[in-house]
């Protein structure tokens, strides 16, 4: 199927606002991600074209870029973005815990730091994503890198009593599910379950918060930090982008439990 200046190859995978497609462009022959809307209404564009707002001016390796906005067949908007190659956190446990095992701490702190460098970035452009968990982070295991996805939830800039758009149950903060604004706090806090789950590859251990004891005791702490029920209470970035904040801390956290900051592309 052709849609403008692209043919659609495969379904990569379908939520509640739709489908999402992989892509190549027919002049240039390179892929991209086409993200189909039709089961909202034609009223309800504005949420596809708030998402492609939101987007449009971040620029970071660890989230897709927009290239265009454009109209199906069916008069429903698709917006296309930049292409992620790999699987999701979420098909990458689950296919350990197929085979009996679980995510090595040493992997889940690589991609951990991956997923704060952006939302630091995010973040510092007044972006709050809304519904980060490991379905929406894609990783590259070969060359460790991880991407965020999916900003159907996210805002810009959000007032203190803007409300949200929706939740993910156990991964979004408590103050989210009541119904309050999303702001930085909350997305630290879907990280710390992110972690959690990472880490024990079942979905029921976050209803405890319990973190696997295999689990090096800095990370543990840092887990803690993040997950604690009062958003008063998460850490938050400084003030300005130069001065010491929580990715450097989880460097450190690196440091502590595995001896280096690094995981030398560790299998």
């Amino acid at each position: 199927m052709l849609v403008g200046e692209y043919k659609i190859l495969e379904e990569i995978a379908e939520g509640g606002f739709g489908v999402t497609y992989k892509v190549k462009h027919l002049e240039l022959g390179e892929l991209a991600c086409l993200k189909h809307c039709h089961k909202i209404t034609k009223a309800d564009d504005e949420i596809l074209r708030e998402e492609a707002r939101i987007m449009w001016n971040l620029s970071h390796y660890s989230i897709p870029a927009v290239r265009s906005l454009i109209q199906m067949q069916d008069d429903k908007l698709a917006l296309v973005m930049s292409y992620v190659p790999g699987p999701t956190l979420t098909q990458i446990v689950e296919k350990l815990a197929d085979l009996g095992k679980q995510l090595d701490p040493i992997h889940v702190a690589w991609i951990t730091e991956r997923v704060l460098n952006a939302l630091r970035y995010i973040h510092y452009k007044g972006v709050v994503h809304g519904d980060l968990k490991p379905h929406n982070i894609i990783v590259q295991p070969k060359n460790h890198e991880a991407s965020i996805v999916d900003f159907g939830l996210s805002q810009l800039k959000p007032k203190r009593k803007a409300g949200n758009k929706g939740y993910t149950e156990f991964f979004s903060a408590p103050e989210v599910v009541a119904g309050r604004t999303i702001l930085p706090e909350a997305d630290l806090y879907s990280l710390g379950m992110t972690m959690i789950f990472a880490l024990t590859g079942d979905p029921e251990r976050l209803k405890s918060k319990e973190v696997p004891k295999s689990t090096p005791d800095p990370m543990v702490r840092f887990i803690e930090r993040l997950i604690v029920k009062d958003p008063i209470h998460r850490p938050r970035w400084p003030e300005t982008p130069d001065e010491p904040d929580l990715w450097d801390e989880f460097r450190q956290v690196r440091i502590d439990c595995f001896g280096d900051s690094r995981s030398h592309l560790e299998q």
